[in-house]
């Protein structure tokens, strides 16, 4: 039985999904109501960042097409105080894949190339809204991990570097737990992206350093203690800084 709670808060926090196709959109809504997942249409970015100045947003879905660039919109959402900690999906239509890489660098949290099975779509969107009561019950018999002054507490799905929020996406939330799981030890691409994307085997060596780049840079500007090292040829692992 589903917890009420849970499911007010899901109505409470709709995903926003952004595209220029109402039927696309329309064929998506259906699925994610049957699941529970209310949705609403934004059909521009401007629209996105006045629908979350209204209400709450659980997460946000970007319709990607060839002759539609949105890397610059992803990156305007993750700048925006209101839409920044928010959970971004692209959904890539064939011929638009060469925009993966800069999807990513703009700080998109997770990217489905069309076709793709709805249950992606859906496991992202309820993970995100926090929704997985599976993935809360395995959380809940977990302690926080530490090290230097990065915190993170797979419970409540937050990071702290010095006592202070750390705004990071699901992507590298994962990393970073098995880096912090693993400090010091030194982390195969592979096992990163066993780690990170679950069930993906597509997933490829420059996509994890892509992302281990955004974790990297986030490190930099926010700890004093701790930062990600590179072995060549081997890996990431993470480790103190000289004082």
């Amino acid at each position: 039985m589903q917890n009420p709670t849970t499911e007010i808060r899901a109505v409470k926090r709709p995903v926003a999904f952004y595209s220029q196709d109402a039927q696309f959109y329309l064929m998506f809504a259906h699925i994610l109501q049957f699941e529970g997942l209310a949705t609403l249409l934004v059909t521009s970015i401007e629209e996105a960042l006045a629908t979350a100045a209204q209400q709450p947003l659980g997460a946000i879905v970007l319709d990607c097409r060839m002759e539609t660039q949105l890397a610059s919109h992803v990156a305007r959402l993750k700048q925006d105080p209101l839409t920044r900690t928010l959970p971004c999906i692209a959904l890539v239509s064939p011929g638009a894949q060469t925009q993966h890489i800069a999807l990513i660098k703009s700080g998109v949290d997770e990217y489905l190339a069309t076709p793709f099975a709805p249950a992606k779509l859906v496991d992202f969107l309820r993970s995100s809204l926090g929704l997985d009561r599976r993935a809360r019950d395995r959380s809940a018999h977990t302690s926080s991990f530490t090290y230097g002054d990065v915190e993170l507490d797979p419970e409540t799905c937050l990071a702290h570097c010095g006592g202070k929020a750390l705004s990071v996406g699901p992507i590298e939330f994962r990393l970073l737990r098995h880096l912090l799981e693993h400090p010091e030890r030194v982390i195969g691409r592979e096992e990163f992206i066993a780690a990170a994307w679950p069930g993906k085997s597509r997933v490829s060596a420059r996509t994890v350093d892509v992302h281990i780049s955004q974790l990297r840079k986030l490190l930099k500007r926010h700890s004093r203690k701790t930062a990600i090292r590179t072995v060549r040829l081997a890996g990431y692992s993470l480790h103190q800084k000289a004082r």
